[in-house]
């Protein structure tokens, strides 16, 4: 016999102090436990704490199948698919995009969404036609920006992760997601710069980001792989570089994929480059980052950029320049000089046999 279907019960209770609170109260081995969910300032109505408490009515009834006795939204889904699992699988990092994503992207259309009414026709017809979004600015009004491929794919991606958690917890038999199609193919080509250009901007930049746009250039790395290297990951003996960690958002973790934790050849000529820029530095001490601010620092790639880079490439007169613009130029004079990296020499940049594969 099939137990039943714990739905606990949630009341509001009253404080002394500060503003009320909800309470959602349970059984649990026939013994009575309870949970403050939040304020009334922060859950005002009923219905507010009730989708609250979604995620944790499925946790507490884990061991029924609970698609037999509760229906369970996808707002219910994404909080316990936060709280259960990104907040132990998942770095902060990871953890912040997926709620955003979801805020964003998932919540407006599909939060209130029952799980078992989501289907694959109906996913795809809503990415078909999704091409913009709201945005609240700081000023209270509200604007609409474009939805871009890459972002849908991302959305997708979360989907599918969310409804493979469903699967685990036995919310959904199968993930509708997996018949759902999303190109990934760019609307519009990135930027590239040409040789020439690339030489108009370094001499746009002082000491050390001349060199630090150098490097990352000629490595094919993202920026922030860039800002956290440390001196102990060159050896100039045997001219190579390992990649082995990145920093996002104030977090310096391990580099996320295997793919990415390598050790580089480096070219004779960059090593040289980096070489004059450690005799200028302050700071070059094995734990000491390359690129390092002038408090020793790590850099943040985001503010470097709009400091730095931007306003060089607008002096040399060669337009809008981003991170991934390097990387696009990395790939694209790897794919046309058929060769394994970048060097640079008085011209600007050469081929070379050494350095990071372009897939890669």
């Amino acid at each position: 016999m099939q137990a039943r279907y714990q739905y606990g019960s949630l009341r509001l209770r009253k404080r002394k102090k500060g503003p009320n609170v909800w309470e959602f109260r349970w059984l649990e081995n026939g013994m009575p436990k309870s949970m403050l969910i939040g304020t009334v300032e922060k859950l005002s109505t009923r219905a507010d704490a009730e989708r609250t408490v979604e995620h944790l009515r499925m946790k507490i009834n884990v061991d029924n199948p609970q698609q037999h006795f509760h229906r369970v939204t996808v707002q219910g889904l994404a909080d316990r698919f936060i709280t259960e699992y990104a907040s132990r699988k998942c770095r902060r990092n990871t953890r912040m995009n997926y709620q955003s994503l979801y805020n964003t992207h998932i919540k407006p259309r599909w939060g209130m969404e029952y799980v078992d009414d989501v289907r694959p026709m109906l996913v795809e017809d809503w990415f078909d036609g999704y091409n913009e979004y709201e945005v609240e600015q700081e000023d209270g009004q509200k604007i609409k920006k474009p939805v871009s491929r890459v972002v849908k794919s991302h959305v997708r991606k979360l989907m599918h992760i969310m409804f493979e958690r469903a699967r685990f917890w036995d919310v959904v038999r199968e993930n509708p997601i997996d018949l759902v199609h999303q190109s990934q193919k760019r609307l519009k080509k990135p930027r590239i710069l040409e040789v020439e250009e690339f030489k108009l901007l370094l001499p746009q930049l002082p000491e050390p980001d001349k060199t630090m746009v150098i490097v990352h250039q000629c490595l094919g790395l993202r920026s922030c792989e860039t800002v956290a290297l440390k001196w102990l990951d060159l050896n100039f003996d045997d001219l190579t570089v390992h990649i082995q960690r990145s920093f996002v958002r104030g977090e310096v973790n391990e580099v996320k994929t295997d793919a990415s934790d390598k050790v580089l050849p480096l070219d004779p000529d960059l090593a040289d480059v980096l070489l004059s820029h450690k005799a200028r530095s302050k700071f070059t001490g094995p734990d000491d980052y390359v690129f390092a601010n002038a408090e020793g620092r790590i850099r943040w790639p985001e503010s470097f950029l709009t400091d730095h880079i931007k306003p060089a490439a607008k002096r040399a007169g060669i337009g809008d320049v981003g991170w991934h613009t390097f990387r696009h130029t990395y790939a694209s004079l790897l794919a046309e000089l058929d060769t394994k990296s970048l060097s640079v020499n008085n011209d600007g940049l050469a081929p070379t046999d050494h350095g990071r594969g372009q897939g890669e």
